[in-house]
């Protein structure tokens, strides 16, 4: 289910473009409840191969704090260090591991230019430049763009201060940044606006994959299909366009993603995880884990 990464060519010393693409799945979150939020990840990143991406509705931006790595951002596969930048577009697949032994940890920030208010004018002007104008992603040294260094370590340090109005100002921090990269001239097309509407098509689906995936019977074709008023046909179509995968291989490979998240991060059982994803034995879980992730699920846990 899930591609071999094979390098088509160098493109220049900062990344390689990839020729297939990971299969990727369904998005982190559909929309956050804020639209601008800044995390932490204390935790390095795996060291496994990077086998499957992630998207969102949200630009993105990190700052990686130690270690170094890989990362996939689009097509196109970078390695960092301590300091590098990262910059994902909404809807733009993308994902990070760690080197074995020196395993990176990141500060990310996310702004969801689609969470608007009918009369959010700079807000709709913002989603628009980001749709029509900025084509510029990928990870970067401060060196190479000082100018967005600078306006993304200001954007950091005030959402870690909690006085008067950092926020807001973190805020517009925001907007100045996507205004700089409007101006970075980029031969990269950014295809957020197809994306973006195949993807709102399929949300009904995929809203409803996400909140049943341990119910494999509300998770029919059918079903899936009727919550967009679509027909099966034309409902395999949007998923084959927008994942590469059918409905049923991106189900099963949403839940295999899902029990990847319990087996690290709770103390669940094996039984109880597969249970919970919506496997009908432990059996079938481990044939599924071990076919997507290369190891079983005990195996990856350890």
């Amino acid at each position: 289910m899930t591609q071999s990464i094979k390098i088509q060519e160098v493109a220049t010393t900062e990344y390689s473009v990839i020729s297939q693409l990971p299969s990727f799945y369904s998005p982190v979150y559909i929309g956050n409840t804020e639209r601008f939020v800044c995390y932490d990840r204390e935790n390095p990143l795996s060291s496994k191969p990077i086998q499957s991406l992630h998207f969102h509705r949200c630009i993105e931006i990190g700052v990686c704090t130690s270690g170094s790595g890989s990362c996939i951002v689009g097509n196109r596969l970078y390695s960092y260090k301590k300091g590098d930048m990262q910059i994902a577009l909404p809807y733009q697949p993308h994902l990070a591991n760690g080197d074995e032994g020196n395993n990176g940890t990141w500060i990310w920030f996310s702004y969801d230019p689609y969470k608007l208010t009918s009369s959010d004018d700079i807000g709709n002007r913002i989603a628009s430049i980001i749709e029509k104008q900025v084509n510029f992603s990928g990870v970067f040294s401060p060196n190479e763009y000082p100018e967005l260094a600078t306006i993304i370590s200001k954007c950091i340090k005030e959402t870690q201060n909690s006085k008067g109005l950092s926020q807001l100002y973190a805020l517009l921090l925001v907007q100045q940044l996507i205004l700089e990269l409007s101006r970075i001239d980029c031969d990269l097309k950014n295809n957020i606006v197809p994306r973006r509407r195949s993807f709102d098509k399929m949300l009904p689906a995929l809203t409803h994959i996400s909140e049943h995936l341990g119910n494999p019977e509300e998770l029919t074709l059918e079903n899936l299909a009727n919550k967009c008023f679509i027909s099966t046909a034309t409902l395999r179509r949007y998923f084959y366009e927008f994942t590469d995968l059918s409905p049923q291989q991106f189900i099963s490979q949403a839940r295999i993603n899902l029990s990847q998240y319990l087996l690290s991060n709770t103390n669940k059982s094996i039984t109880e995880i597969s249970e919970t994803v919506g496997f009908e034995s432990i059996s079938c879980f481990t044939r599924a884990f071990k076919r997507q992730c290369g190891i079983s699920p005990s195996e990856y846990r350890k």
